[in-house]
């Protein structure tokens, strides 16, 4: 797979259109928290809004706060949200569409242990538009590979109709 060559192409068009995605969710940061490890300050999705199973995508929400503590240092007098942050969100929420791939359901059950993961590898990155406060981001996973092991995946950071990043990941399954 020709890694370079997806990061180019999806620097300039969405993954998917939030009106092509064939079951909306509406699931929040209590649902998020029951399929994945990650809990505030760091949780960095809000939403889950919809999700392809066929296609193997995934599409989350965040608002950036203006008081967002990160903000206040990155950078004084021009608040920019963190490449590196949104990088951990695509991440994030390829993990939520692994929980979905991996249990071949649109549903989050009750009970459920959520994913043990390490972070592996940042395959790519680009940053195009600043993220700004006082914005919604739209975020989108999509799968690449998985095996019983690693898994990879293309995710992009949209606010304002604009591309604010793509980047592609690896992440190991320590279960």
């Amino acid at each position: 797979m020709d890694y370079n060559q997806l990061l180019k192409k999806y620097k300039k068009k969405k993954i998917i259109s939030e009106t092509e995605i064939p079951y909306p969710l509406n699931y929040n940061i209590q649902d998020i928290e029951k399929i994945i490890p990650h809990r505030e300050p760091f949780l960095l999705i809000d939403r889950l809004t919809g999700l392809d199973i066929k296609e193997e995508t995934i599409i989350g929400e965040k608002f950036i706060s203006n008081t967002d503590p990160i903000l206040k240092g990155h950078f004084p007098d021009y608040p920019v949200y963190p490449g590196s942050l949104q990088l951990e969100m695509t991440g994030q929420l390829g993990l939520c569409l692994s929980y979905f791939i991996f249990n071949n359901t649109s549903t989050i059950q009750e009970n459920i242990k959520p994913l043990n993961i390490r972070a592996t590898k940042i395959i790519g990155a680009i940053f195009l538009e600043p993220l700004l406060p006082d914005n919604k981001a739209v975020i989108i996973a999509k799968k690449l590979e998985y095996d019983s092991f690693f898994g990879t995946i293309i995710g992009q950071v949209i606010s304002n109709n604009k591309i604010c990043s793509v980047s592609i990941s690896e992440v190991c399954f320590l279960d």
